[in-house]
């Protein structure tokens, strides 16, 4: 059963790894056979290391963004989660608004993430 804390437990799993961009720090945030879609039409990036090489791969410096969140619905292993991404500067210069649907393992890693975003 998926809980407000395991969300917001989930949540700061994935900034660590998106500040630091290590591979063990990916690694803690999926299960070894999660899979990972950049966008939702996409095919997903299955076990850790193909979700490692696409993270690796669209990585973002550490303090290059900013990051905001709310959980908008949590039912049964599912939460959907509403984020707000900016970047002040650089190639990914802008606003993003996020849908993140995921899944979470008893453990409190994501098994199946899909991120759809739009640039405002």
């Amino acid at each position: 059963m998926t809980t407000p804390a395991a969300v917001s437990a989930w949540v700061d799993l994935y900034r660590a790894a998106w500040q630091s961009n290590l591979a063990d720090d990916i690694r803690a945030v999926f299960t070894e056979d999660a899979s990972y879609r950049g966008r939702p039409h996409e095919e997903p990036a299955v076990g850790h290391p193909a979700i490692v090489a696409l993270w690796l791969e669209n990585q973002d410096a550490p303090g290059t963004w900013t990051f905001e969140w709310h959980p908008v619905a949590l039912e049964g292993d599912v939460a959907v989660i509403q984020c707000v991404t900016t970047y002040p500067n650089g190639d990914k210069g802008g606003t993003y608004d996020n849908l993140w649907v995921l899944r979470l393992a008893d453990d409190g890693r994501a098994r199946e993430f899909t991120d759809w975003w739009i640039a405002r």
